[in-house]
């Protein structure tokens, strides 16, 4: 059997998803769908958007006193590091409730669009085991994102810390120097990799654990061999959304300012700017679709005929 060939479009697809979104916001308009397809998209999107220490010196004899005056330093400000350490247990609480709402609510987004309708509370509850595995993925992944910093922070700043033996001399700066190379070439590694995991997660995934009602990791099963098979056109779909993203941004520029930078506020803004955020979760719908019919999410999947001429196609890539 011949390969399957793909001509893979990316205008037409924006095409059809802005379609798509013109006949479900403008025909007609409806100021309470906007309100409530508004909230449920600003749902979706919530959480997307030191310094010192002891001397270490070169001289391993010395490395005993440099813990000791780091450990004597710390309890002398010891009410200072639990009023840090509370407040960065604020922070990620916080940031574990919005990483959990925005879980959800990708799931009540997504289902609103693909069904034109603007539901709250049904959705919420539907989809609620779809967003627990979600939201563990990504704090897990979160988790090893912040690993990865910390190991290329640390790794290479222990033999700098040893070399410069806390001075400030040309072998110094020159150890500080390479730390600041090498960790600051690990982080930009490290984020661009985020940021496409983090484009295909919500491009690709939910949609997948959407439509087949699978785990996170189970949907990344379904879309790695097509990640493996065409990753030159999942790369362009990278490049091709942060051009329409600098194009949003402009937009979201031009409505702050024409509003009196009302557009800025969190939920007015993205009512205001509804039929972008619309337009946008339908393009990946309508970009993965074209690889194979059973990731056309607008196609009612029924039969079990179906769900298995999609594990066919899937084992053929």
């Amino acid at each position: 059997m011949e390969p399957m060939t793909y001509s893979i479009r990316y205008w037409q697809p924006l095409e059809r998803a802005f379609d798509r979104m013109r006949r479900f916001l403008f025909e007609p308009f409806d100021l309470v769908t906007w309100m409530v397809l508004g909230f449920s998209a600003w749902l979706a999107t919530l959480g997307s958007g030191s310094g010192g220490g002891g001397n270490l010196a070169g001289d391993p004899t010395n490395i005993g006193d440099s813990f000791e005056r780091a450990a004597s330093s710390l309890f002398d400000n010891i009410f200072l590091v639990g009023l840090v350490g509370m407040a960065g247990i604020v922070v990620l609480a916080i940031v574990a409730v919005l990483l959990w709402l925005s879980s959800r609510g990708k799931f009540i987004f997504l289902d609103n669009v693909v069904h034109e309708r603007a539901e709250i509370s049904n959705p919420w509850h539907r989809y609620k085991n779809l967003g627990n595995s979600l939201f563990l993925w990504r704090v897990a992944f979160v988790g090893v994102v912040i690993a990865v910093l910390a190991a290329a922070a640390l790794i290479p700043a222990i033999p700098a810390a040893l070399i410069s033996g806390g001075s400030f001399d040309d072998l110094s700066i020159f150890a500080m120097t390479s730390w600041g190379l090498v960790f600051g070439l690990a982080a930009v590694v490290v984020v661009i990799i985020s940021l496409f995991v983090s484009l295909f997660l919500d491009s690709f995934v939910v949609p997948i654990m959407y439509r087949f009602d699978l785990s996170a990791t189970e949907a990344w099963k379904h879309l790695v061999p097509w990640l493996k098979a065409h990753p030159g056109s999942f790369v362009l779909y990278g490049f091709f959304v942060l051009l329409l993203t600098m194009g949003f941004a402009i937009v979201s520029m031009l409505a702050c300012l024409l509003t009196c930078c009302i557009a800025a506020l969190p939920y007015i803004g993205t009512v205001v700017l509804l039929p972008l955020w619309v337009t946008y979760r339908h393009l990946s719908l309508e970009w993965l679709a074209q690889f194979d019919p059973g990731f056309d999410i607008f196609t009612p999947l029924v039969t079990t005929e179906t769900e298995e001429a999609f594990v066919v196609a899937d084992s053929e890539v």
